[in-house]
């Protein structure tokens, strides 16, 4: 629920999802489904799914970005869910490369200073971009609960 009001959608008036070019110009669907990096079979420029199918496929990226986050940052399984879930938004935002840019950041994960993790958060040039995206994490990285 919270990477699909994070990510947000665009339907046409049926309610259907419509693949639309995204603010970087990257040809999405569903909740933030990048069919430039990672394409479907059939689905391209002007392609519309329905909101079960824009779940399945946000359901299969979030267990690709999960899967990324724990073959990448061991100690990351071990992380409160909500902990856990704010990198793999962040990965599902800016991918497992950008995650990992976050080199201060993440070691404050790991030692388990949540507050120096959030402020370095919200400091980034990421915080910028996203705005209350980056707010609702750096407050779910700090206090271990859901936002």
């Amino acid at each position: 629920a919270q990477l699909m009001r994070h990510e947000g959608c665009k339907r046409d008036r049926n309610g259907l999802h419509v693949a639309y070019r995204c603010s970087t110009g990257k040809l999405t669907i569903g909740y933030g489904h990048n069919l430039d990096a990672n394409p479907i079979s059939g689905l391209g420029e002007g392609s519309c799914i329905t909101e079960d199918h824009a779940r399945e496929i946000l359901g299969d990226d979030i267990r690709i970005a999960a899967h990324q986050v724990a073959g990448k940052l061991p100690f990351a399984p071990a992380l409160a869910p909500a902990r856990f879930g704010v990198l793999v938004n962040m990965t599902f935002n800016l991918g497992i490369s950008g995650l990992l840019g976050f080199s201060n950041t993440l070691a404050d994960v790991e030692r388990g200073d949540w507050a120096s993790a959030a402020r370095r958060m919200l400091q980034s040039k990421w915080a910028g971009q996203v705005g209350r995206r980056a707010h609702e994490l750096a407050k779910q990285m700090e206090t271990g609960q859901w936002q």
